[in-house]
């Protein structure tokens, strides 16, 4: 898995503070319904399913137990995420068709056409390399397989806004963004077919919107679990993400391909 660093970006209290606002198992907004809407109209019951950046482990237990997945592989960077997500995986009950495994900066480490899904959600923005990686993805689905995910893509072409830049610098995660065409052009040149994207700023204005007011009105309840400091960057970056979701540059995006 490529990744920009190896460094710890996701530690524990940030990962309290995200499902503090996200849901339970969740490191990134939308949740269920965000999932649901990404598997709409595809066939992941009775396929082996590999969760590309499983953090905590929600979606590749969700994957299994709701969507009947034959099995589902969890991957990630990070020791602690993969060990979270084994515990939640034992506990749902669900160990005969879920794994996880820790993973390094490199090629996916699986044979060719092991999967007949590849499922990502939000992980894709650190990686600098997204052709590479997008080829590596389709060496290991088989013929007729899907990548189906999310990235967090940007609106535009040329420099990034004044409030963009400010939110990155404040954010301090490595997020190398590109815009729908690029990412277009990517899955393309890649070798993918059938490449379909989904714009969902619209939904995220939504969700963001929820997310500000949430802490607006519970504010000191954030503040016991992760401490003050902690709770006031929260805050800060997430009035932020509204502004660059609501002016257009960050542009939450679906996409679905094909390999033939």
């Amino acid at each position: 898995m490529t990744s920009a660093s190896t460094k710890s970006q996701y530690n524990e209290t940030f990962a309290e503070a995200l499902q503090w606002l996200w849901g339970e198992g969740y490191l990134a907004p939308g949740g269920a319904e965000d999932v649901e809407a990404l598997l709409t109209g595809l066939e992941v019951e009775g396929r082996d399913v590999l969760d590309i950046g499983c953090g905590l482990g929600v979606i590749t237990v969700m994957l299994a137990d709701k969507y009947a997945a034959k099995s589902v592989v969890g991957i990630d960077v990070e020791p602690h995420l993969v060990d979270h997500s084994a515990k939640r995986a034992e506990a749902a009950g669900v160990l005969d068709r879920v794994s996880f495994k820790l993973v390094t900066p490199g090629p996916l480490p699986f044979a060719d056409a092991s999967f007949d899904m590849v499922f990502t959600k939000d992980v894709i923005v650190h990686v600098p390399n997204k052709e590479g990686f997008y080829k590596d993805i389709l060496r290991i689905l088989k013929p007729g397989g899907v990548l189906v995910g999310s990235d967090w893509l940007r609106g535009g072409e040329g420099y990034f806004s004044e409030t963009a830049d400010r939110w990155l610098e404040l954010v301090h995660l490595d997020f190398q963004l590109k815009n729908l065409e690029q990412t277009r052009t990517a899955l393309q040149t890649a070798g993918f077919s059938k490449v379909s994207l989904n714009d969902r700023n619209e939904f995220h204005r939504g969700e963001v919107a929820k997310e500000v007011a949430l802490l607006d009105e519970k504010f000191d309840q954030l503040v016991e679990r992760i401490g003050q400091e902690q709770a006031d960057y929260r805050l800060r970056s997430s009035r932020m993400r509204q502004k660059v979701i609501d002016e257009g540059f960050l542009r939450p995006t679906h996409f679905v391909s094909f390999k033939l």
